[in-house]
């Protein structure tokens, strides 16, 4: 059979179906046989477009439903804004940290964990040193926040050490997350060029949003969890997440905690209470925190910024373990009731016997918790504080309800600086160094891991003394300009109103699980008797701002002429809002009515920087030419009497000053508009006898 040619081919095509095979043979003077054979390549040929054609279509179709539907929820911004960073509403140049940013972390329980408030300008300034602070409720200042961080207790020190540059201190931390949560942040963060990086994170391993053992646990793999934070970007893989929370809670069953307002966050993260020492749960989530770790500095390396990485610090002596866990092979109530035995002979006075039988116990278990914990009261009774140290780390080792880090995750933090050069700080060897006999407890503790106020007072100290022996920032620190710690201790910008706060969210903890049983959690009743206590409540239910509170507290001072008291909440929202002049004026003209003028004029001087205001360039002008400097005084004076031109105060000053100088002219100008605001006053006649003289 002959080949077709491709004339012969084309006009085979041209002919279509309309004729059959033997006809179109007959036309074209053809084989039958190879019009044919053409005609079924053509046909197969045509099947197999038709196909393609139609996978194209299949496979398109979701993609392009999906391309539309993700369209749609961008067009309505579905889920909100969940960028680290958005611009500060009341600031214009500056960012702030994102109030929903949270979210991305909290699909299961609906919750977002509240930021700082902390600004940094949007674009870096050539002088400028940025440090981002990454961590959970620890680092963000758990329970004081705001003025009561390690992050603000570091920035007054720094702000002393540099004031010629400006230091900004940005807190990045939340509650109820993790290392999973930070590393996600990380490439946002260093994209506004930090120039170094403080972690400080390790106890939300297991409960934290994420974690192996919480709630929003999203499983075994390491990738998985990373890629579905890394897809938190599409609003489609938000409206699925958040259909899935829904159905997930309309199936789950209705446990005890359901319907109580004051569940704490706390209890709700828990998935599950007994983890074993050494068990797959375990080691999983130390691997993933070390690896974590790791991803989060070797970024931060990558750009050059220098790291530092503190270990963890817990309640030691004085919190029982959580929960007591057996090995299975354990008789366990008979061990419960020799262990019992051992408590009375305790109590009794007779400590070798009951360390004896403990010691007897743990040839039979090693396993329980609350038998080191006895061992340490017992040990630490007959003055063997090693050893006590030794069992109290044990009894937290081995407590089943993982909220305080092991041992574990501090030799871990210690590898993971070691593996990428990152800066270790000690801050376990600073508390236990402050601690009676080196025992960790309620001395810098408030409850199992977060630090009282002069907790978080060591960790900003322990920082910046990092820092320094490390030459950041600058290789040469000039020691004269910091301060005694008494002194930061006075200005650590936490006041009575923070520490109520404080208190109320440490009751609310406290008196729920795991710190007292489900079947005894005590409903949070608070009866405000004070103003300052009123104010505190309604900070707390969210009724007011931090900001607002501390505004109102100090101008109730003021009308009680508890100038101090005031002078105090204006400094605490300086360090605060050091962006806002309003706090620079109020503090200045405190200390100006109180007669401190060296004060007086810092904060005045540095509230006109921010935003000249008539008050205060009045007051600044009225305070210089009181102390003989009156050419320095009138540009303040002249620029107060532009922005209140009939001002007589500012009038009255800037006559006198003027005369200092011998300018009679100006004076007399000035009185005659005196004159005109004021006719026949006496001061005015004073004025004009001075400049006649």
């Amino acid at each position: 059979m002959a080949e077709l040619t491709a004339k012969q081919q084309q006009q085979i095509a041209s002919l279509g179906n309309r004729l059959s095979d033997a006809k179109i043979a007959k036309k074209l003077g053809l084989d039958q046989s190879a019009v044919k054979a053409f005609r079924r390549q053509q046909q197969q040929a045509g099947r197999q477009k038709r196909e393609r054609v139609f996978k194209i279509i299949m496979l398109a179709t979701p993609v392009l439903f999906f391309l539309i539907f993700e369209l749609v929820l961008r067009a309505g911004n579905y889920g909100g804004n969940l960028a680290l960073f958005t611009p500060a509403e009341l600031v214009p140049g500056y960012l702030q940290i994102n109030d929903n940013v949270g979210r991305r972390y909290f699909s299961t329980i609906g919750v977002t964990p509240e930021a700082s408030k902390d600004l940094m300008r949007a674009v870096k300034a050539p002088n400028s040193y940025r440090i981002f602070v990454l961590g959970e409720s620890t680092t963000a200042g758990y329970p004081y926040m705001y003025n009561g961080s390690m992050s603000k207790m570091l920035y007054q020190r720094l702000r002393d050490y540099f004031p010629e540059r400006e230091i900004e201190v940005v807190n990045l931390a939340m509650p109820a997350i993790n290392s999973f949560a930070l590393l996600d942040l990380t490439e946002e963060a260093l994209a506004q060029q930090p120039d170094a990086l403080i972690i400080y994170c390790g106890h939300n391993e297991f409960y934290g949003a994420l974690g192996v053992a919480s709630t929003e646990s999203l499983g075994r793999w390491r990738g998985m969890i990373n890629l579905y934070l890394d897809l938190q970007q599409l609003k489609i893989m938000l409206f699925l997440r958040d259909q899935l929370a829904v159905l997930k809670k309309a199936l789950a069953p209705t446990s005890s905690a359901d319907g109580k307002a004051h569940t704490t966050l706390m209890e709700q993260m828990v998935g599950d209470e007994q983890i074993a020492y050494g068990g797959e749960k375990y080691n999983r989530a130390r691997n993933f925190f070390k690896a974590n770790l790791k991803d989060i500095i070797n970024a931060g390396k990558e750009k050059g910024v220098d790291v530092l990485l503190a270990n963890l610090v817990s309640n030691e002596r004085d919190l029982a373990p959580f929960e007591t866990m057996y090995d299975p092979a354990t008789d366990r109530p008979a061990f419960e009731r020799t262990l019992q035995h051992g408590q009375k002979l305790a109590s009794e006075g007779n400590m070798t016997e009951a360390l004896a039988l403990y010691d007897s116990l743990e040839q039979i278990d090693a396993t329980p918790a609350a038998l080191h914990f006895l061992k340490g009261r017992g040990l630490e009774a007959l003055g063997r504080f090693e050893e006590a140290r030794s069992a109290y780390a044990k009894a937290r080792d081995l407590d089943g309800l993982r909220f305080r880090a092991s041992a574990d995750f501090n030799a871990a933090i210690q590898e993971v600086a070691q593996a990428t050069g990152a800066v270790l700080v000690d801050m376990h060897a600073a508390f236990a160094q402050a601690s009676p006999q080196g025992l960790i407890g309620k001395n810098l503790m408030l409850e199992h891991v977060h630090p009282t106020l002069e907790g978080y007072f060591i960790m900003g100290r322990e920082l910046c003394e990092a820092m320094h022996a490390h030459g950041m920032i600058e290789t040469i620190w000039d020691a004269r300009r910091s301060r005694p710690d008494s002194v930061y201790w006075q200005e650590r910008g936490v006041t009575a109103l923070d520490e109520e706060v404080a208190a109320i969210r440490l009751e609310v903890l406290m008196n729920n699980w795991p710190f007292t049983p489900k079947e005894r959690s005590i409903p949070f009743r608070y009866q405000p008797k004070s103003y300052l206590q009123k104010l505190a409540y309604a900070m707390w239910q969210r009724e007011e701002s931090w900001e607002k509170v501390h505004v109102l507290l100090a101008e109730d001072f003021e009308k009680t002429g508890q100038y101090e008291l005031a002078i105090k909440e204006y400094e605490a929202l300086i360090l605060q809002t050091p962006h806002n002049s309003s706090p620079y004026i109020r503090a200045g003209l405190l200390y100006a009515h109180v007669q401190d003028y060296d004060r007086a004029l810092d904060r005045l001087l540095k509230s006109i920087a921010l935003e000249p205001s008539a008050e205060a360039c009045k007051v600044v002008g009225a305070i210089l030419v009181s102390r003989q400097q009156p050419d320095k005084g009138v540009p303040y004076l002249q620029k107060a009497l532009q922005l209140a031109p009939n001002d007589g105060q500012t009038l009255y000053n800037l006559a006198g000053a003027y005369m200092m100088l011998g300018q009679t002219e100006n004076a007399r100008a000035v009185i005659a508009q005196l004159e005109k605001l004021s006719p026949g006053n006496a001061k005015i006649e004073q004025l004009k006898q001075q400049l006649k003289g």
